[in-house]
């Protein structure tokens, strides 16, 4: 097994939609043929440098996956045959692939992606609203305090 890394453009006139389909094709073609994807960073639109099958934008992808030649192969064809990619390149990382190290570091990248969790709010409650015996003369006069008194 090999490690790869792979830059496609989506045509830069399509929707979301499709731009989302085609990047669901690509990550399956990859796991189907034996291929682990390690990592996908979508870059988004950006102005191309000239036009490209009628069009000055494009949505760029980035793939970073370990596979066979075959699994590269038959992804490549994909890339010719679909309409909605107007460039592709796809470059050995390395030769050899050790695959406990590569599962380490697709667990490492998914435990990064995960939302922390979040501290409780207890402590916060208290510190958030004074109390009149703890603030002495600082709190606020009550309301009959501060009004006049009304003379019968």
């Amino acid at each position: 097994m090999r490690r790869y890394e792979s830059v496609w453009v989506i045509h830069g006139d399509l929707p979301d939609e499709e731009v989302k389909s085609a990047l669901d094709k690509f990550s399956r073609i990859i796991s189907t043929h034996g291929g682990m994807l390690v990592g996908m960073e979508e870059w988004g639109r950006r102005k191309l440098g000239y036009k490209i099958q009628g069009t000055f934008r494009g949505y760029y992808v980035l793939a970073d996956f370990a596979g066979l030649p075959a699994t590269v192969k038959e992804l490549e064809r994909n890339f010719r045959i679909d309409d909605r990619i107007i460039r592709y390149q796809t470059v050995v990382k390395s030769s050899k692939v050790n695959l406990e190290a590569l599962q380490a570091e697709m667990a490492a990248k998914a435990q990064a992606a995960a939302p922390a969790p979040e501290p409780e709010a207890a402590p916060l409650k208290e510190a958030a609203a004074p109390t009149p015996e703890a603030s002495g003369s600082e709190a606020a006069p009550s309301a009959e305090a501060t009004s006049p008194a009304k003379e019968d």
